[in-house]
């Protein structure tokens, strides 16, 4: 019966909005799907969302990753129970090993440039005049969530040296705790332990609340002005629509869900966090979308333009990212090159209504501009699209298999519950730190929603080109994603995520 219902399932999204339209006006869902809106919880601090969802996709989300949460809840609880009954203390972190953690793959996203008020909180911390590069991250939103009784959060900057723009190793100087900035070194003993694992707690908040959901949510906005307005048989929706599935239901559900891991209530078995959704966890979603001003660490959020805009850590992770993007750049160029001047119209409109929505979205002058506005429309539309192909896949895949591999659950800090220190006489206990409850939940949410669990491949796509110069050219971009996988290695650049593992889509 299972397969007979997913059978249904698929013929009803095959012809979703294609009954009784000539080819040159098909549209999905006939024009009335999904469109973006402000969001209902932070208006004028977050990305649009998309409310309205057309059945379709909810069924087809139901049926392939629905069923699968489901599922874990009851498979999975044994397993986490199992290691969070292990679970005696929080591990012991040496300055080394914490110093790799935070650089080595995606926390190094948070390296910033030190602010003036860095330079001062800092001053006899460091020499600004040795020759080395120094960084900041910096949690201050956490500051601003008001956690379950028992538990504590604490806002941290942390002080790294790299000895050149481009040595592999950093060094962790000093942490900033606290709202009054106390100054901590590895020479404090205890009080130093500790604060390491408030940096921790801030790296996970910092990941799953302010840099990630820039990973996904602007991207709703492009999603649902696809669906909306640009013809099935359009070279534009045939290239996009294989990266859209899943994703808008998806996204609503963490946002709107009542079940879902960003909860309301502390007794939701899988919710790893410290507070309920609505006390304070937010901050980190406007930190990240609207940007805390002078605050180099914030920046608001800006639809890349240029390579230079790429969001891409100065690591050998950021490498990794950089190096998958130029295949899709070629991919895009070579896509938008097929389409006809009057099919470029639909583009124009179809840039003016996403920038609405996402001021930094490029326009695409076309019907009533000279030859070269026209050449310059097609290479920002060319870029723009393979920002969000690339996103969409490459960047969303690796971000969550690294967060879930690279990153061990009890490195992870979602729950402390002691005090951060206030100075250098603070004593740890690190059976304190956290309980057994919490590592279970943390195992679990690890299991269901930070792993990658993935339904359609990027290798797999076919995009259903119907001419023999496209489909050269997604051969062609096929054989470069593959050239880039195998040419890591050679380069001195690790493999943070297969090919073969990369979903097509957001769908986890």
């Amino acid at each position: 019966m299972a397969s007979a219902f997913g059978i249904i399932a698929l013929m009803f999204l095959g012809n979703a909005g294609r009954r009784g339209n000539p080819q040159s006006k098909q549209f999905l869902y006939q024009r009335k799907g999904p469109w973006p809106q402000p969001s209902p919880t932070e208006p004028l601090g977050t990305a649009p969302e998309v409310l309205h969802l057309p059945w379709q996709e909810k069924l087809d989300w139901q049926w392939h990753i629905g069923l699968r949460y489901m599922r874990d809840v009851f498979l999975c609880s044994p397993a986490a129970a199992f290691r969070a009954l292990r679970f005696r203390e929080l591990p012991a972190i040496d300055d080394a090993a914490m110093a790799d953690g935070l650089t080595r793959g995606l926390y190094s996203r948070f390296l910033a440039p030190l602010d003036p008020p860095d330079v001062a909180t800092f001053a006899g911390a460091y020499d600004p005049t040795d020759g080395a590069v120094y960084y900041k991250m910096d949690f201050a939103p956490i500051g601003e969530v008001k956690p379950y009784d028992g538990m504590y959060v604490s806002p941290t900057v942390t002080l790294l040296r790299r000895a050149s723009p481009t040595a592999e190793t950093f060094e962790v100087l000093a942490i900033a705790v606290g709202a009054a900035r106390a100054v901590l070194r590895p020479t404090d003993g205890d009080a130093w332990q500790l604060a390491k694992y408030f940096v921790l707690q801030g790296c996970s908040y910092a990941t799953l609340f302010t840099e990630h959901p820039n990973v996904h949510f602007p991207y709703d906005t492009i999603n649902a002005v696809t669906k909306g307005s640009i013809p099935t048989h359009h070279v534009l929706f045939r290239l996009l629509i294989p990266h859209l599935r899943f994703s808008l239901v998806l996204d609503n559900a963490v946002l709107q869900s009542s079940s879902s891991v960003i909860s309301e209530s502390r007794r939701t078995l899988y919710d790893p966090f410290t507070a309920a959704a609505s006390a304070g966890l937010m901050s980190f979603f406007m930190a990240g979308y609207k940007g805390i001003p002078d605050n180099s660490a914030y920046p608001a959020y800006q639809y890349p333009s240029s390579r230079d805009e790429l969001p891409l850590p100065p690591t050998k992770y950021g490498a990794f990212l950089r190096a998958y993007f130029e295949p899709f750049h070629a991919f895009t160029t070579a896509v938008v090159a097929t389409i006809e001047d009057d099919e470029m119209g639909y583009c124009e409109e179809w840039a003016r209504w996403i920038q609405t929505w996402i001021e930094t979205f490029p326009l695409l002058p076309f019907r009533h501009v000279d030859a070269a506005e026209r050449e310059r429309s097609r290479e920002k539309l060319a870029f723009a699209l393979a920002v969000m192909l690339w996103d969409l896949t490459v960047v969303h895949s690796t971000d969550h298999l690294n967060f879930a591999t690279d990153i061990p659950v009890e490195w992870k800090c979602f729950r402390l519950r002691v005090p951060a220190p206030t100075g250098p006489g603070a004593t740890l206990d690190r059976r304190a730190l956290s309980k057994k409850v919490d590592l279970f939940k943390s195992h679990l949410a690890h299991r269901m929603f930070f792993a990658p669990t993935t339904v359609t491949r990027l290798v797999d796509v076919k995009y259903g080109f119907e001419t023999n110069a496209l489909r050269a050219a997604r051969n062609a971009f096929f054989e470069q994603l593959r050239a880039v996988d195998a040419g890591l290695a050679g380069q001195g650049i690790p493999r943070f995520m297969a090919l073969d593992e990369m979903a097509a889509s957001i769908q986890y």
